[in-house]
Formats: C-alpha cells, sequence, structure tokens
C-alpha cells in the first residue's frame, strides 16, 4: 500500500522535476547557441534558470531520489547491525527528516504566502513574480515529508515486527 501510493508520488514530482530539467537544458542550449552564434541572447533565460527551473530540478526531485534510494549514502555501519537495528536506525532518520522538511515547509510556505499576498516582483527585465519561485519549495518540499513519513512507517513496523518492507521489484513480483 505505501509503495504503491509512493509510487504514484514518484512519479509526478520525477515528471515535475524532468521537464523542468529538459526545459532548463534546452534554454541554455538555446541562449549560448543565439549569444555566440548571433550575438543576440534570450534576454529572460538566467532569470528564468536560476529562479524557477533550478529550484524545481532540486525540490521535485530530491524526494523521488531518497524513495528509490539513489541518493548518496555510507553504510559502513548499517550493514554491520542486526535488522531491528537498522530499522531503528531508519526510523530515527526518517523522523529527522520529516522534522526538518516540515519546517523548511512551513517557513518557506509563509515565505511564499507573504509574497503573493504583497504581490512581489522580482526586480529584472521581465517583472517575475516572486511568490512563484518562492512556492516552488514547500510544494516541492511535499515529496520528501511524504518520503520521510513513508519512511518512518516502514521503519517503525519493522522495528516491532522485525521484517524487512517489501522492496518495489518484491512487489512487482507479486503483483
Amino acid at each position: 500500500m505505501i509503495a504503491r501510493t509512493m509510487s504514484i508520488v514518484d512519479g509526478a514530482f520525477t515528471g515535475v522535476s524532468v521537464v523542468a530539467l529538459a526545459a532548463l537544458t534546452l534554454l541554455v542550449v538555446a541562449d549560448v547557441a543565439l549569444r555566440y552564434g548571433a550575438g543576440t541572447p534570450i534576454f529572460f533565460a538566467h532569470d528564468l534558470v536560476v529562479l524557477y527551473l533550478t529550484p524545481a530540478v532540486f525540490f521535485f526531485g530530491f524526494g523521488p531520489t531518497y524513495w528509490r534510494n539513489e541518493h548518496l549514502a555510507v553504510d559502513i555501519l548499517m550493514v554491520s547491525m542486526p535488522a531491528r537495528l537498522q530499522s531503528l536506525s531508519q526510523l530515527v532518520s526518517a523522523l529527522i527528516g520529516l522534522w526538518i522538511f516540515g519546517l523548511l515547509f512551513w517557513v518557506s510556505w509563509e515565505r511564499a504566502w507573504q509574497s503573493f499576498a504583497n504581490d512581489e516582483m522580482i526586480a529584472s527585465i521581465i517583472p517575475w513574480p516572486a511568490w512563484a519561485s518562492y512556492a516552488l519549495v514547500p510544494v516541492g518540499s511535499v515529496s520528501m515529508i511524504l518520503v520521510c513519513a513513508a519512511r518512518a512507517v516502514e521503519a517503525a513496523i519493522a522495528v516491532v515486527t522485525g521484517k524487512q518492507p517489501a522492496t518495489e521489484a518484491d512487489e512487482e513480483l507479486t503483483v
């Protein structure tokens, strides 16, 4: 149940991150080609990349990467621990992550809302709305909050039962 739900969350947030990365790449290539080939850069490229696309790639991709265990991890100690101690360590880690990303969500949401309420604009050639850039942080952080919550539930179950949670590969075999 958790793995299926997180698979949907993973797909949605990864999709946004992939689209943002593709747009970022195409925009930078076009900007460089026009800048050095024709001497006319895309005047809004830098702002769009820095304010919107880069935060979207990072914050929307961070949670799914963690869910799929594709992040860098130093697990020298973990592999030598008994299964229940590993699960307890994962539970503590997930709860710390839940707390940190919960705080990040709360603070960044307040900032984005304040920016929206004040109708703040970026001081640039194009007056981009500041709130849209700020909103990428809390909205993207939702995936990490969901991942940490799912990991905490899985780890708590594993601590109590002693059974490790099924992986996505295990569930694909049983479907």
